[in-house]
């Protein structure tokens, strides 16, 4: 800093530092660089446990590959540690929402804005249960839209929500990783 004759004091001219000139990145998180490992582990264990539903669909003549349980099952491999991804969550989730829909339907409302009110409805109530999992909304808008019957529904995403957890866990022990992290 130089003193002027006034008595007034100004900052000398200083070159701002990389970090200053560097632009500044509002409300973006990066994530840490995962390695190659892990990815392919995270691809391995995604086709293994989609592979274990499309084998448990064949035996039982259903279609149980549901685009919401093949976005579980990415959230569940890629961060497992995520709270998102333990099995409260991934298999309360998918059935708070799965229940909720059924009521929705039993009340004769189907389709796009009976898909509203149930999705939200569960949104709600997943939220109120300490059990939010993004692709159960999913779950949800599947059932108002194509209302399927809730007696093989019902047990096929409860069976898949499983499989997806077990798949992850058998996958953890095997790269001797903890999964879950907590159970309740």
């Amino acid at each position: 800093m130089a003193t002027e004759a006034s008595g007034t004091t100004r900052t000398a001219d200083v070159a701002p530092t990389e970090a200053e000139s560097a632009p500044k990145r509002r409300g973006k998180r990066h994530l840490p660089r995962l390695p190659p490992r892990t990815i392919a582990s995270a691809a391995v264990t995604t086709s293994v446990g989609l592979a274990v539903l499309v084998a448990l669909g064949t035996l039982t003549h259903q279609t149980v590959l549901v685009p919401p349980l093949a976005a579980t099952m990415a959230i569940v491999t890629a961060t497992p540690e995520s709270p998102l991804a333990q099995p409260r969550h991934v298999i309360g989730g998918h059935m708070v929402s799965c229940l909720v829909c059924f009521g929705v339907l039993a009340l004769g409302w189907h389709g796009p804005w009976a898909a509203v009110v149930g999705c939200g409805i569960a949104c709600g109530l997943v939220l109120l249960l300490k059990t939010p999992h993004p692709p159960a909304m999913a779950t949800a808008v599947m059932i108002m839209l194509t209302t399927p019957s809730a007696t093989r529904f019902v047990p096929l995403l409860a069976a898949g929500a499983l499989l997806l957890v077990a798949v992850q866990m058998v996958s953890a022990r095997l790269r001797r990783e903890v999964y879950p992290t907590s159970w309740w």
